[in-house]
């Protein structure tokens, strides 16, 4: 079990015996008997070997009869540290790749119950301030906005933010939106604002703008069903029903991985099988109930994201009012 889950995260330009032989310093012979069952591992190889290809060994010693528990990839998201970030974007990233490397017989599928990370990366004020509201809600940040922009060391973030952009842009993919997608976000802004969590009231403004491109861009997506300069193929369908959770399956030829997201950028990321093939079929059966809006259905796709439009001109609206409020009272003070 363990050297065929090896085999199928093994890039098909290596032979597995030639991996196992440099990594364990054993010869070509010795991997074979080990790879055979003829030689059982040692516990320092198994370390080694797990740790390498990133190998839970929970899903081996609970052998497949027990369903109960899977193992988990999670990556604490505390932006005092910005190394756990970084690892967190190289590893979402080497999932990305993975299937961008493996077309055109792998996809990416996202259900997105709320904006994915993938969508609003290329806007800098967009993506610091879902780390903002992240840091404040889960590691109860005090700063402002700008406060918390400038406590980071933005460079090493905005270069893989830059790296997913791309990586992202010439994967093929199919997205489930909803039409509460947008909702999360739009709440995190709205309540941010109202707290004063930004030292130019007119901020909360730029976002939104960078919000009306952001849907912008998805529609001429949809409309050509392809996405990014290289015009790669590209599936958007609209759910009437809404999602609990966000959900991405990253499908290769002989591996799937599945990421689930938690509130606004982080998640639990598994190989379990039984957990992944659940999940395909779910998206499967949403995809089935769901109206595919991209290349087709014009008057459902205008429909849709004119509906978003309208509920980010919305908050446009009240941010503006709030903001004469407010400098109406200080020029009465």
């Amino acid at each position: 079990m363990l050297f065929e889950h090896i085999q199928k995260v093994l890039p098909s330009n290596l032979s597995m015996v030639d991996v196992i032989s440099d990594l364990l310093n054993i010869s070509t012979d010795a991997a074979y008997r080990r790879i055979r069952g003829a030689k059982l591992i040692d516990f320092e190889e198994a370390v080694l070997l797990s740790n390498h290809f990133k190998i839970s060994w929970d899903s081996f010693v609970q052998g497949n009869e027990n369903k109960k528990q899977i193992q988990c990839r999670y990556t604490p998201l505390d932006l005092k540290d910005l190394h756990n970030h970084v690892l967190y974007l190289q590893n979402l990233l080497a999932d990305v790749e993975a299937v961008r490397m493996s077309a055109p017989k792998s996809e990416m599928i996202i259900s997105a119950a709320t904006l994915p990370t993938f969508n609003y990366l290329p806007y800098n004020e967009l993506t610091f301030f879902m780390l903002f509201s992240w840091c404040n809600s889960v590691y109860n940040y005090t700063g402002n906005y700008e406060e918390f922009v400038k406590s980071l060391d933005v460079n090493d973030l905005l270069l893989c933010h830059q790296k997913l952009i791309t990586s992202y842009q010439n994967t093929v993919s199919t997205e489930i939106w909803t039409t509460g997608t947008l909702d999360r976000i739009l709440s995190l802004l709205s309540h941010h604002h109202e707290m004063g969590h930004f030292s130019d009231e007119n901020f909360p403004l730029l976002l939104c703008e960078q919000m009306l491109d952001l849907i912008n861009t998805q529609q001429i997506w949809a409309e050509k069903a392809a996405k990014g300069a290289n015009n790669t193929p590209y599936k958007f369908y609209v759910s009437e029903i809404e999602f609990d959770n966000s959900l991405i399956l990253f499908k290769t030829e002989n591996l799937s991985k599945c990421f689930l997201k938690l509130f606004t950028i982080n998640g639990l990321c598994t190989t379990d099988e039984w957990f992944c093939h659940e999940m395909e079929n779910w998206l499967e059966n949403t995809e089935q109930r769901a109206t595919l809006i991209s290349g087709a259905s014009e008057k459902e796709r205008y429909k849709f994201f004119n509906g978003l439009k309208q509920k980010i001109r919305l908050l446009i609206d009240q941010i503006y009012q709030s903001n004469l409020k407010e400098w109406s009272r200080s020029s009465k003070v």
